[in-house]
């Protein structure tokens, strides 16, 4: 990865410093018109890490000015929830805030193939419990506890569980991890280009479907919350290492389901 050059480092450390003379200023401040003056000036600074972050997911069926001012509340609620300090700055603060907004709203508006109502209602209440559960508990709950605990037939819950299949999360070329986790696009390259057409999403798509429970889970908790692999570790109660293999195992039978399933396609054309 190529280094910042002097200038770009000059440029962010001039906005860093602007930064937080404007939010000492907002922090001393009494007049409320002055504070809303320089929450528009800390906003009017930040509109570009935004519009980046908007940039991952746009072109996935949601549309790139929605996602920018869904990242744009997600700034002015960091610049009224940061407090200065020396061991964080404020982009630092920001950007979990700012991502986690738009990936809420990708959540609830990014179906490749959109369901029943009653699933894109229910889908967002499978995620708050599994991740209450994980939470409570240590470990993943079966679809049988997700089902008792949400109070619905396991039938049903099932058809959620399928439907997300059809959500976008589990894309090709989107980051999860605020750039620090690659996508599955960036590792299940063909032989001779990135996997961005059509066709190469329909062939994940179907890798994907022939996961068993526990891949599936590995890829949720990599890929979709962006999790270190000592933080999966943690969860499952194996090693780093382990989970090191177990992520190298699950590429390479994507790899090679599409590697077959591509081969294919192309024979066909």
């Amino acid at each position: 990865m190529a280094r910042p050059s002097t200038t770009n480092l000059r440029t962010i450390e001039a906005r860093h410093e602007h930064t937080e003379e404007l939010f000492h200023r907002l922090r001393t401040t009494r007049d409320g018109a002055e504070a809303s003056r320089i929450e528009e000036q800390l906003v009017a600074l930040h509109l570009d890490v935004c519009d980046r972050r908007a940039a991952r997911y746009a072109g996935r069926g949601v549309p790139y000015e929605d996602l920018v001012q869904v990242a744009r509340l997600g700034l002015v609620v960091s610049i009224r929830r940061y407090r200065p300090s020396a061991d964080s700055s404020f982009i630092r603060f920001a950007l979990p805030t700012i991502s986690g907004e738009v990936k809420r709203y990708f959540r609830d508006h990014g179906w490749t193939v959109r369901p029943p109502r009653r699933l894109q209602e229910l889908s967002p209440r499978v995620r708050a419990v599994r991740e209450q559960w994980e939470h409570d508990h240590g470990t993943s709950p079966r679809p049988a506890d997700l089902a008792g605990e949400l109070g619905v037939p396991v039938r049903e819950l099932a058809e959620c569980l399928r439907a997300e299949q059809n959500f976008h999360l589990l894309s090709l070329d989107l980051t999860y991890a605020d750039g620090d986790v690659p996508s599955l696009g960036e590792q299940l390259p063909t032989r001779h280009r990135e996997l961005d057409s059509v066709p190469d999403r329909l062939t994940l798509r179907d890798a994907l479907a022939q996961l068993n429970g526990a891949d599936r889970e590995l890829v949720r908790l990599r890929f979709v919350e962006g999790l270190t692999q000592k933080e999966i570790g943690e969860r499952l109660g194996v090693s780093q290492m382990q989970v090191s293999r177990l992520v190298q195992g699950l590429l390479r039978r994507l790899r090679s389901h599409m590697g077959v399933s591509l081969a294919a396609r192309e024979r066909i054309a």
